[in-house]
């Protein structure tokens, strides 16, 4: 896990001793990452903002040491970056800089023969108080304390959710969002020597979105967009497309009127239903597999009541028919470039709208000429082939299950990822079957550019049915507080408290998380003491 669970507490809160909180935190760090104190509780999600850009930068060619920007010709800054190795030689870097940011061209052999291009991150450009807000979440008693200590908040940037004792709910999107110039939105690089695509400024923290006690009383973040169109800056456009965020906001919805427990809320983070699919089954009638394989994975899909728990056969049958129809149809127009397109949200939406069009060009195989497919064609063939690739990999389609193919292993982020047998297998936990799916509120994310070859990696063989939804991201941990009740909140985090793999915290929580279970969080110091197993005292 990425997440330690622990608590700071003074025994006695004071202005020298202001610390009174527990959650969650990141190893090392000797703070409450993400969590409650006594007055208020807060959470965060990926905000996904674009924070980055790649500027195509100009030689001189009278002075190779030189850039051109604006007609003029400028030293490029140059600096040695020194890397120590291990049993060898301390190795030496030199990195180039331009006014936009470091030149990529020098470390990344991809680019050797490319033009130059300059990288600019905003959590690079300018100092970054995100410690520093952190520390102030930890002591904060209002919402309007929360948003001071996010004031500072850097990078990355979060979607901050808030509630407090005394009944207020709030949201805070902080972060370091550049303002750019001439319309640029981040999505392709843009020219570095004309002067025209400049960061201007950082979008003032009181035009970020935030929001207190709205209408509704409901506050919900799933990386979804969350400005509507009307907002008057670029925050960026790689959203999740909201299947998340409007089942959970439908789930909240139904529950208004009786009352909503900590309960109710777990069972909405388990919610493993796949909204996208209520979009594309209905599109299937008339389609006609020409196997009984490809028959098979069709009437899974109708019969299908579109969750993915690990049993669950619709769902093994309708993502292998995904993943081969959005292949059907991007792979022949986009080539390699299929690889970082199918499986990602645009991917699903473009599917969704062609699907709408089952005439359009899109769905003609150009590598057939003699041919011309429609939306039936290419989904016929993508269920035959997803028929004979699970019966290949599963054997007949009663063993069709969801868990047979989709899979967590917990790695050990040094010595767990060095594919050495012995050292993975004593230091990572898994594979263990896991409910959820990619775009599900339970969002067990598999990434499907491993289904195609890696051009920067030739030895890299891409994995089949069997291997490639297995999951690469998933929900590191969970947290439901009634805040009348702070004893009373549940914790899980993925893996264990310990670091240390003889111990046997190592990975002693993953059945409870998959199970979808959680584990008390003991706030006061009564609640504290009577829970504690083992206590130890540091003396200086």
């Amino acid at each position: 896990s990425i997440w330690y669970i622990n608590g700071l507490h003074c025994r006695k809160v004071s202005k020298a001793c202001p610390f009174d909180v527990v959650g969650v935190s990141f190893p090392g760090l000797p703070l409450v990452v993400l969590g409650h104190n006594a007055r208020i509780a807060w959470g965060a999600t990926n905000a996904k903002a674009d924070i980055e850009d790649l500027f195509l930068e100009k030689a001189d060619p009278s002075n190779p040491a030189n850039y051109l920007f604006r007609g003029k010709s400028v030293p490029f800054a140059v600096r040695h970056e020194e890397i120590k190795i291990a049993g060898g030689k301390t190795e030496t870097l030199t990195v180039r800089e331009t006014g936009h940011g470091a030149i990529l061209n020098g470390v990344d052999p991809r680019l050797t023969k490319a033009p130059l291009v300059a990288f600019r991150w905003a959590a690079t450009a300018v100092p970054d108080g995100t410690f520093e807000a952190i520390f102030g979440l930890n002591t904060a008693g209002s919402f309007d304390d929360f948003r001071s200590a996010l004031r500072g908040f850097g990078s990355p940037a979060q979607n901050f959710v808030y509630a407090d004792v005394d009944g207020h709910i709030g949201y805070q999107l902080p972060g370091w969002i550049p303002i750019r110039d001439g319309g640029a939105t981040g999505d392709r690089p843009v020219r570095g020597d004309d002067g025209r695509h400049e960061w201007t400024g950082r979008i003032p923290f009181p035009d970020l979105p935030w929001a207190l006690d709205p209408p509704g009383g409901i506050i919900v973040s799933a990386n979804n967009a969350p400005t509507g169109s009307g907002y008057g800056h670029f925050l960026g456009d790689e959203w999740d497309p909201g299947y998340r965020a409007a089942a959970i906001l439908g789930a909240l919805q139904r529950h208004k009127g009786d009352g909503l427990t900590p309960a109710d809320l777990r069972t909405i983070q388990l919610d493993t239903t796949v909204g996208r699919a209520a979009l594309v089954i209905p599109k299937l009638e008339g389609v006609a597999p020409t196997t009984n394989d490809g028959r098979a994975v069709l009437d899974a899909i109708r019969d299908w009541d579109r969750t993915c728990g690990t049993d669950s056969h619709g769902c093994a049958a309708y993502a292998a028919f995904e993943l081969r129809l959005i292949g059907g149809i991007f792979d022949d127009e986009l080539g390699p470039l299929a690889r970082d397109y199918v499986g990602s949200s645009a991917s699903w939406q473009a599917t969704i709208r062609l699907l709408d069009e089952p005439n359009s060009p899109w769905w003609d195989d150009s590598r057939t000429t003699d041919v011309h497919e429609t939306a039936r064609d290419i989904a016929a063939r993508a269920l035959d082939r997803a028929g004979g690739e699970l019966r290949a990999a599963l054997g007949d389609p009663a063993s069709w299950r969801w868990g047979a193919l989709h899979q967590a292993t917990f790695r050990e982020q040094t010595l767990g990822t060095s594919g050495i047998g012995p050292l993975d297998w004593y230091l990572d936990r898994g594979p263990v079957e896991v409910p959820g799916a990619a775009g599900a509120v339970l969002n067990t994310y598999y990434d499907l550019r491993r289904a195609y070859p890696d051009p920067d990696d030739p030895s890299f063989k891409p994995l089949g049915i069997d291997k490639v939804f297995g999951v690469s991201v998933l929900p590191s941990y969970r947290l439901t507080i009634d805040m009348s009740d702070l004893d009373g909140a549940r914790i899980i985090q993925t893996t264990g408290q310990s670091g240390n793999p003889f111990d046997g915290h190592y990975g002693d929580l993953i059945d409870t998380w998959r199970n979808g279970e959680t584990v008390p969080l003991p706030f006061s110091a009564k609640a504290v003491d009577k829970a504690a197993a083992a206590t130890v005292t540091f003396e200086p």
